[in-house]
């Protein structure tokens, strides 16, 4: 079978059209988001957490304008943020210096612009619906993996991530009381919002505003975003790219670009386009370059599209492209004016909502995974691998 992100007669541009209420309200809480995942992913790979939230930006912006994938949202990801890191301690380059960091992301943006006019997305089309189904939701379950820690304050143990699962569930024990009130009543409020249909919009920002203001108020001892960097009060400026280690980061720019477009595939078929047009695979692939010729030159480690990031704006109500284009400029505004507030929000807030959007999408594929588990034990080796 095909999966879903089929080619369609090539247009010079994708249709913009008009934005929605709705993706206002969903770019503010995408935008939201992108504070702590952003950095914290960078953190992880020891990269300057200012860089992982500057991948908001510029990316985020220039992507869903240019994608066929109506509502990909294009930012950092763990996967890409871990590879990255690996390509420059590889090539004995420092993650931290803001020259090797832009010119990755610059040689990044290029490999894909080179896969998408070389219309090298054919090769999706010949992935089965068992792969897909199962590459979209090991995607999900990344994301729920990647988040337990900040939702309990116990990191599970191991590399496969049902057994991380499972390690997490059998040492319910050693969960941080706090921070797990704090992210079940950041699932509760948002369960609550979302039963009342005006408010069911709003859901995800609702949780967040309400239960990090009571965090605030009680004084709760939780993990917050300052714990993890400082949130400067500035824009990103126009970097330069070291262009004397081209030489060496040619294959580890391959090896980037590879990871971020195979983790972007498995949008399309989870996240339809709203208007009824069809995805573009080797569109989505420019759109990726685009983000990251741009975002380099900005202070964006590389980018693309993520399953968490694009989650997070559907659950809010996102129709059209705007909403990832809405996130980008919201979060520029929050960096640019009230950086200090964005600082205090709790980081197991952002793990119960996380969970939340992760459920979500599971949940949305409960379907095809059920019909994947019937139809051959060769279809179910697939999926789960």
């Amino acid at each position: 079978m095909r999966a879903g992100g089929r080619t369609s007669p090539r247009r010079p541009l994708p249709t913009l059209g008009w934005p929605r209420p709705a993706d206002a309200t969903a770019g503010a809480v995408t935008g939201l988001f992108s504070i702590p995942e952003g950095m914290a992913y960078a953190a992880i790979a020891g990269f300057n957490p200012v860089a992982g939230l500057y991948a908001g930006v510029v990316p985020a912006i220039v992507g869903s304008l240019t994608s066929r994938t109506v509502l990909m949202v294009t930012t950092l990801t763990s996967a890409i943020a871990l590879t990255s890191q690996s390509v420059l301690s590889d090539a004995g380059l420092d993650p931290k210096d803001a020259g090797n960091v832009a010119l990755l992301t610059v040689m990044v943006g290029a490999v894909m612009l080179l896969m998408g006019a070389l219309r090298l997305g054919v090769v999706m089309s010949f992935v089965s619906n068992a792969v897909m189904t199962g590459f979209s939701t090991g995607i999900a379950l990344q994301i729920i993996t990647g988040v337990l820690k900040d939702a309990t304050g116990y990191k599970p143990q191991g590399e496969i991530k049902l057994y991380q699962l499972g390690d997490w569930l059998v040492h319910v024990g050693d969960w941080q009381g706090a921070a797990t009130a704090v992210a079940a009543a950041t699932v509760a409020v948002w369960a609550a919002a979302r039963s009342v249909r005006r408010l069911e919009p709003v859901a995800l920002l609702l949780a967040m505003v309400v239960v990090s203001v009571g965090v605030f108020a009680l004084s709760a001892d939780v993990e917050l975003v300052r714990d993890i960097a400082d949130i400067p009060a500035a824009l990103p400026s126009l970097t330069a790219p070291d262009l004397s280690v081209v030489p060496e980061l040619v294959g580890g720019a391959f090896s980037v670009a590879l990871v971020a477009l195979a983790q972007a595939a498995g949008i399309a078929p989870s996240m339809p386009n709203p208007d009824g047009s069809r995805s573009d695979v080797n569109g989505d692939f420019r759109a990726q370059g685009y983000a990251n010729l741009l975002g380099g030159l900005f202070q964006s480690l590389p980018s693309g599209g993520s399953m968490s990031r694009t989650g997070v704006a559907v659950s809010a109500g996102a129709r059209t492209r705007w909403a990832g284009v809405f996130s980008g400029v919201f979060l520029a505004l929050v960096v640019l004016v009230c950086g200090s507030l964005a600082e205090r929000i709790p980081m197991p807030v952002i793990g119960g909502l996380i969970l939340v959007v992760g459920g979500e999408l599971v949940w949305g594929r409960r379907r095809d995974i059920v019909l994947v588990l019937r139809t051959s034990r060769l279809s179910s080796a697939a999926m789960v691998r």
